[in-house]
């Protein structure tokens, strides 16, 4: 054998290497694709859920990586004011979870260029690789070893940024496990006890009280329009109140009181922890 053979030889072999793990890593990046796409969404009856789960979990796998990367952009990852909500079912007890990350809308263009762009690169090197190098000289060789080091670089970045945006909806999702499973949450289930002191709205009551207090009291009616402006998901109904007023005086957090003033009867809160309410 030449030596120009076995140079040709050794060439081969760390294009073959490279190759060999390029398509590892391209695959183990789809694997934690699937392992995302198939967890971050979950809806349906509170008995059903676990068979739902696994049925997702079974589709999943059987998606391309070009399917995987349209339902991962816009679903799972986000740009900020486009979240999905879940839907609200009332035909049975049910669960609804959706976890996603949101982003500016210039670090959502490069995420998903980037991202979308693997997918291109993946299919070329696994259909076309030899089609684009030649690897019977040592030249070629060289050229097919910088593609497919770019390539590893490439592919080994973004499943880092995955798997950090993976280990985001596990800590998320441990969270929300440490809260359903809560003293508060079951005193809701099982006794029916609103937990006044997590909710949002009597955090926006505080800070409303925090905004318009005029001496000790602030009035219901500006705050209600200051919470509507700041909390507009937030309405009385959610917590099983007709009014304000009602919420305020279910929650136990405020005292209320009604004065006449300019010849009507006008509303007046304030939070029963004054501390909460100074700044």
């Amino acid at each position: 054998m030449t030596l120009h053979d076995e140079d040709l030889t050794a060439a081969r072999h760390a294009v073959e290497h490279l190759f060999g793990q390029s398509v590892l890593r391209f695959q183990a990046y789809e694997n934690l694709m699937k392992a995302v796409i198939s967890e971050h969404r979950l809806s349906g009856h509170m008995f059903d859920i676990e068979d739902i789960r696994a049925d997702r979990v079974v589709k999943t796998r059987q998606k391309t990586m070009g399917t995987l990367m349209s339902e991962m952009i816009g679903s799972f990852i986000v740009p900020e004011g486009k979240e999905i909500q879940c839907e609200d079912r009332e035909d049975a007890p049910s669960v609804a979870l959706n976890f996603q990350l949101s982003f500016t809308a210039d670090d959502f263009a490069r995420i998903e260029a980037e991202h979308r762009d693997l997918v291109v690169l993946r299919n070329s090197l696994v259909h076309h690789f030899l089609e684009q190098h030649d690897l019977r000289s040592v030249e070629g060789c060289l050229v097919a070893q910088q593609t497919l080091t770019s390539a590893l670089d490439r592919v080994t970045r973004a499943q880092n940024e995955l798997r950090c945006w993976a280990n985001d909806m596990v800590t998320a999702r441990k969270v929300l496990a440490d809260y359903i499973l809560s003293p508060d949450l079951d005193e809701f289930f099982v006794h029916g006890r609103v937990p006044w002191h997590i909710l949002t709205v009597t955090k926006a009551l505080h800070e409303a009280a925090r905004e318009l207090t005029s001496g000790d009291w602030a009035p219901v009616e500006a705050a209600v329009s200051w919470i509507e402006e700041r909390y507009p998901e937030e309405q009385p109904k959610d917590y099983g109140c007709k009014t304000w007023r009602q919420v305020i005086h279910e929650s136990k957090h405020f005292d209320l009181q009604v004065r006449k003033a300019d010849g009507r009867l006008k509303a007046w809160y304030r939070p029963r922890d004054r501390s909460v309410t100074h700044r």
